[in-house]
């Protein structure tokens, strides 16, 4: 008879390869052909990522604490990307073997995708405050959009793909059903 803790990994384990909600799947900025599964950590796996973070011998100033965040994410990266066929195997057995296949902004993208992983499968139990609320929208409106550009606009835009309905799209004159009702420009560009 298996022991409760048995049971509970063999539950996730099943739970993993039926896919539900226990994996996403997400594809190389640097070769978008490579597919691959992320999974969210364990709190032995999280632990064992904090505790590698820790042996990290940098500064203790700004620069350090970059140099142990940045380890943090690898950490967290090479026991979050899974086998495609079988999601309890790691891709990677370490760190430096990771990064010596990966690019930063495969890592990068990688992370923020674990992240929203994680967001979508224990989401915060409280919400912003109405106040909380109108301070952001107020902060949005004053914003020049315009000026955003390398992490902030890719987080911009990882924000809008997840609180519109489609994917966005630069230049997208709509669906052929609409076209002729669409407003354009002399360029024949959306306005």
């Amino acid at each position: 008879m298996a022991t409760t803790a048995e049971q509970i990994k063999e539950r996730r384990l099943n739970r993993m390869r039926l896919g539900q909600a226990a994996c996403d799947y997400m594809t190389l900025v640097s070769d978008p052909e490579v597919r691959l599964a992320i999974v969210p950590l364990t709190e032995a796996e999280y632990l064992q990522a904090l505790e590698a973070v820790a042996r990290v011998n940098a500064p203790a100033d700004v620069a350090g604490m970059q140099v142990r965040d940045r380890r943090q994410v690898q950490e967290i990266m090479v026991r979050s990307v899974r086998e495609d066929g079988n999601l309890s195997e790691r891709v990677w057995n370490s760190v430096n073997e990771m990064m010596e296949v990966l690019e930063v902004g495969d890592i990068d993208q990688f992370f923020d995708g674990y992240q929203e992983m994680v967001e979508k499968s224990s989401p915060s139990l409280e919400g912003l405050s109405p106040e909380d609320f109108e301070d952001l929208r107020e902060a949005f409106l004053k914003m020049d959009w315009s000026e955003l550009s390398g992490r902030a606009w890719f987080a911009f835009k990882r924000f809008l793909s997840t609180v519109t309905p489609a994917p966005l799209t630069d230049n997208s004159l709509g669906s052929g059903l609409i076209k002729p009702s669409t407003t354009t420009n002399e360029s024949d560009g959306s306005t």
